[in-house]
């Protein structure tokens, strides 16, 4: 089965997505991860298709390779382009021998995969709702960002409203739900370590992205000098990366499947991260093929820990993108893994009516 053309979907301010058509008649789905700057993914796809029309669609690894060490640049450009490449041959793959694509990645260490939902609010009060929201909603697992609003505090009053944030989450949440943090690379190293050690005493599960991804031997410096296991990666494009992180104190990889070579470079984070005695987190902050490809993903390794899931509205979209019949199973925290082949997720045929393409400005 050969590639036969390929086809950009813009949808939305934030989504890429990416057929696959074959000389059989199949159709494979991806996605790209990049979605700050989708109109130079669709570029490079377009510089990519001619040197993948003719190609089995069988030899994922080697053309997801090729496409890497042959192109003179890198960057997430580069490399949400590849992701997309990958996925859609994984689902191609999949559809070809009828089966989901877990079962050829070492079958399912798990059937429903473990996710958080985010909460938020500004006042201890609103962040208590919220969790009390999540709570009859049956997750396990929350995540929050405490650092809104709080930029143009005095540093001791900012230290100690993210700390009460945190603490009116655990206090609405008890000890059967764990409480991760995300920061969004928004405190300086030495605030992250201060927030750390003001929160051990709260039992958080992982603090994330403590500084920018560029700054890797920082997370040394941070990692050393707390007892909170951090995680990172989201915004990773090579396993080079992960290893250096992981080798500087990391604990919990965060690999997008949609930016860091699609499930082939993901498997090979996995395998570093299990090197490591060290957990897995995808990272989904995209759509369908994101989510779905990930929930595989989660089921095949033996070190996944949990899985990130967005604010309602971004839940909701990813149902009404794709048909009814493949609508995914989110249940009391937990999301089912697809049954169906590939990833058992199919675009609606008027998905580009139901969210129109509308360009995302940059904002200073």
């Amino acid at each position: 089965m050969k590639i036969a053309r390929l086809e950009t979907i813009l949808v939305g301010e934030r989504h890429l997505y990416l057929k696959v058509y074959t000389d059989e008649g199949l159709v494979g789905l991806g996605e790209s991860g990049l979605w700050g700057a989708r109109e130079g993914v669709v570029g490079t796809l377009e510089r990519m298709a001619p040197a993948l029309l003719g190609q089995d669609v069988s030899r994922i690894s080697y053309i997801n390779e090729k496409l890497y060490s042959k192109h003179q640049f890198k960057g997430m450009n580069v490399m949400s382009a590849i992701s997309a490449v990958d996925l859609a041959l994984w689902d191609l793959l999949g559809k070809s021998l009828g089966v989901p694509v877990y079962r050829l990645i070492g079958g399912a260490y798990r059937d429903k995969v473990r996710l958080w939902r985010p909460v938020g609010g500004k006042t201890p009060e609103q962040i208590k709702e919220d969790c009390a929201a999540a709570l009859e909603e049956g997750y396990t697992a929350v995540r929050i960002n405490p650092t809104g609003g709080t930029e143009e505090m005095t540093t001791v009053r900012r230290l100690k409203t993210i700390y009460e944030r945190v603490a009116a989450c655990r206090e609405a949440l008890g000890d059967d739900v764990d409480i991760g943090i995300e920061i969004h690379r928004n405190l300086t190293p030495d605030d992250t370590i201060r927030v750390c050690n003001a929160l051990e005493s709260l039992d958080i599960m992982f603090y994330e992205d403590p500084h920018r991804s560029e700054s890797i031997p920082v997370m040394k410096y941070v990692s050393e000098k707390t007892r909170v296991p951090i995680a990172a990666g989201e915004r990773c494009i090579s396993i080079q990366e992960f290893e250096l992180l992981f080798e500087n104190g990391m604990r919990y990889a965060r690999p997008d499947i949609c930016t860091l070579g699609g499930l082939t470079g993901n498997l090979k984070v996995a395998a570093i991260a299990e090197a490591h005695h060290a957990g897995v987190m995808p990272h989904v902050a995209t759509s369908v093929v994101n989510m779905a490809a990930s929930a595989h993903y989660a089921a095949a390794i033996p070190n996944f820990t949990i899985m990130e899931t967005g604010p309602k509205r971004m839940l909701q979209m990813v149902q009404d993108s794709i048909r009814e019949d493949c609508r995914l199973q989110i249940e009391k925290g937990y999301l089912s893994v697809p049954q169906s082949p590939g990833w058992g997720v199919e675009l609606a045929e008027d998905i580009q009516e139901r969210f129109p393409y509308a360009t995302s400005q940059w904002i200073l």
